[in-house]
Order: structure tokens, then C-alpha cells, then sequence
């Protein structure tokens, strides 16, 4: 365990099939982790480019038709240039529908109908809607990781069933904990960094952008204390991917960790990907 006051990490070895986890107090986080370097694979549409004069209240772009699993680049020039990191606010109306990173990265994760605002942050009357609306992917199962569906409801229901039992994760003995509500926002986190490292094929707490997981969780608003974070990927089921995380030391302290009260599961496949699947658990507590 290396540990950092306030900052407490839970590090745990990576096999091929597991992340190592990461635990974060309220502050910036380090997490050890290891990438298996695969070669970036990305399903990205062509982006569009907006000239600040459409920046303006209630301006609306022309709307777009994602598939489940689908990305798109979203640029916005500001004054004739490109927007610099910070100038722009990313929201989406429906995270369970479609995620925005704060870059302009959408990904399509379920079926539905979303939009996507960007703000200029010195100027908030000053913005562009984004109107999305995503289908069902051919080659993607119905389960998406999204609160609603069965992946992440089973997932968050075998946690439980394995915190309600006392248990030795390495060397360290956990009583039983009490169980873990859902939380949108987390799902949000969770389920975007899923489909970004499926769209991406890559495999770390890092995003590409070089956003940590607080850091991600932080942008959809959660008012966290405490936060950790399991991924996994490879995996074709709940069932194996909790029984691994419940095999590895620190996943299995993250899962056992009673101060955390909260949990988002994301679920992502890109057959295309090193490891075709992708699991995400994003824990917290206020």
C-alpha cells in the first residue's frame, strides 16, 4: 500500500486481465497503474468546427446520429482560433445516452436521445447545443453499463452480496460492510472511461487526455470525500469480472472499503479492441 497524506492509494498488481485500483481522499490522485501499450484504435466521426459567432444563446448546431459505441470529435473555434483547455464548459443532458469529456469527446453509450452543450466559461450566456441522437449498435450487447441495464445492476448486486461477508483481502481482514447505493454521476464517470479505452484500446486509470479518475469523476459534479476505482477488461461477464476484482488484493479492498458509500459501473465492447471488453467501478462517498 503506498500511502500520501490526505492521499490514500490502494495499488494492486496488474495481470492481463486486471487494473490496478486506485483510492483518493479529496485531493489530486496518483494511480498506480500499468498499460499494456496497446496500439490506439479509435472509431471517431468527423468533427465539426464552430466559429465563435455561433457561440451565441441558444444557438444549435445540426443534429447527429451516433450508434451505440461510436465517438465524435467536437471542435469549436473561439475568436477565429481553436478553444484553449479550460475556455470551454462540456455538459450533456443525459449521460446515460451519450458522455462528453472536456476535450469535446463524445461517446455514444445507449440508445436514446441527448444534447451537448459547450460554454464559454468567461461568458455563459455565450453557447452551442449539440443535439445527438444514438442507435442501438449491431455488434453490441444490450447491456451498455449504463444504471438501468443488467451488466451494471448485476455487477453492483454481486458487490454487495461480497460485502455482506466478512473477508481477507491479501494479508489485510475486512468485516462485512453495508451495501453500496447506485449513483448516476459516478455511472457517468465510470462509463465514460469504459468506452474510451474500447473506442481507444487502451487500458489505464489515465485517460489519454491525461485525466485521473477524480479528476473524471469531478467533471460530472459529484461532491466527493473519498473516492476508488476498479477496472478490469476481458472479461465476458459480471460474474468474472467481481471474482476477479475479489482475487486481487487492492480491488478487493476497494470493494470491502466501508467508508465508501456509493458505486457507478461502466461497460464498454469494441470487438476491434485488444481485449474486447471493458469494466469500470467508480466508488465514492460524500
Amino acid at each position: 500500500m503506498n500511502i500520501k497524506k490526505p492521499l490514500i492509494l490502494l495499488p494492486a498488481a496488474l495481470t492481463l486481465l486486471l487494473g490496478a485500483c486506485g483510492q483518493s481522499p479529496r485531493s489530486s490522485s496518483q494511480v498506480i497503474a500499468t498499460d499494456p501499450g496497446a496500439v490506439s484504435l479509435t472509431r471517431t466521426t468527423t468533427g465539426n468546427i464552430f466559429t465563435a459567432s455561433h457561440l451565441t444563446a441558444q444557438s444549435v448546431a445540426a443534429a447527429s446520429t451516433l450508434t451505440v459505441g461510436q465517438t465524435k470529435q467536437l471542435n469549436v473555434n473561439v475568436n477565429g482560433q481553436p478553444a484553449t483547455p479550460g475556455q470551454l464548459k462540456w455538459t450533456t443532458t443525459n449521460g446515460a445516452v451519450v458522455t462528453v469529456t472536456q476535450s469535446g469527446l463524445v461517446t455514444a453509450v445507449g440508445a436514446g436521445s441527448a444534447t451537448v452543450r459547450a460554454t464559454i466559461v468567461a461568458s455563459p450566456t455565450a453557447y452551442i447545443d449539440f443535439p445527438f441522437t444514438v442507435q442501438p449498435g449491431n455488434s453490441a450487447p444490450t447491456n451498455t453499463g449504463t444504471g438501468s441495464t443488467t451488466f451494471a445492476q448485476r455487477v453492483l448486486a454481486l458487490t454487495n452480496t461480497a460485502r455482506a461477508q466478512a473477508r481477507t483481502c491479501g494479508t489485510v481482514a475486512y468485516p462485512a460492510a453495508p451495501a453500496l447505493t447506485y449513483n448516476a454521476q459516478l455511472e457517468q464517470a465510470a462509463q465514460a472511461h469504459a468506452a474510451d479505452m474500447a473506442t481507444r484500446n487502451y487500458f489505464s486509470h489515465t485517460s489519454q487526455d491525461g485525466r485521473t479518475f477524480d479528476q473524471r469523476i469531478s467533471a460530472t459534479g459529484y461532491s466527493w470525500s473519498t473516492l476508488a476505482e476498479n477496472i478490469a477488461a476481458g472479461q465476458t461477464t459480471p460474474e468474472d469480472v467481481v471474482a476477479g476484482w475479489l482475487n486481487s488484493p487492492g480491488h478487493c479492498q476497494n470493494i470491502m472499503n466501508a467508508s465508501l458509500k456509493e458505486l457507478g459501473v461502466g461497460y464498454a465492447l469494441n470487438t476491434g479492441s485488444t481485449y474486447q471488453t471493458y469494466w469500470v467501478q467508480d466508488f465514492g462517498s460524500h
